[in-house]
């Protein structure tokens, strides 16, 4: 993992063969799954609907509007980061009924992920234009949030078109005044449509 020169991020080289195996990748998704079903009993898995439709610039990558936001709390202790992960789907191509689709579904994910130590929160987000996808997280400690990427990447390159994955780790950066450095003002359009979106 590199220092990016002027962001202050931890990225990681898209390419090559790195990571975590698969047998382990599977170990981490299961431990997820169980921590997951703890948090919900436990009531500390929820979907926040207030920003939805709400679009981020995120420099060279473009403009993305959220879809989906899930919050959660393990109670792991650790110092506020930001994850930035990015690709680009190689199944869906450009077909707007796949997008409409995956956009949906992939909720059904959320118990492989949401139970990595430290998480907090997901913006699931996809760039209008281009068709790529991104995630935006609050983590706590990021330690754990390498963790977690180094799994999920592994898992994304495998679905994803070449060199298209992606990621960057900010360390002690408060969520959400990465979030406001970003925002873009929406168009009234744009504010008018969220409730379109999906949950």
């Amino acid at each position: 993992m590199v220092k990016t020169a002027n962001s202050g991020a931890e990225r990681e080289p898209a390419t090559g063969e790195h990571g975590p195996r698969w047998p382990d990748v599977a170990r981490s998704a299961g431990s997820s799954a169980r921590n997951y079903l703890r948090q919900v009993y436990a009531g500390s898995i929820h979907l926040r609907r207030d920003r939805l439709g709400v679009l981020f610039h995120i420099g060279e990558h473009g403009d993305y509007a959220i879809f989906r936001e899930t919050t959660g709390d393990d109670g792991v202790a650790g110092e506020s980061c930001v994850l930035v992960v990015g690709f680009r789907l190689r199944a869906l191509g450009a077909i707007p009924a796949l997008h409409w689709l995956f956009q949906r579904v992939c909720l059904l994910t959320t118990p492989f992920w949401s139970g990595f130590r430290g998480f907090r929160v997901k913006l699931w987000m996809v760039n209008p234009a281009t068709e790529d996808y991104l995630g935006i997280y609050r983590w706590a400690g990021a330690d754990h949030a390498a963790t977690y990427v180094t799994a999920l990447a592994k898992v994304l390159r495998a679905l994803s078109t070449p060199d298209s994955v992606w990621y960057d780790i900010y360390p002690a950066t408060d969520f959400e005044s990465f979030l406001a450095a970003r925002a873009v003002t929406p168009s009234p359009e744009r504010a008018a449509n969220r409730m379109g979106s999906p949950a």
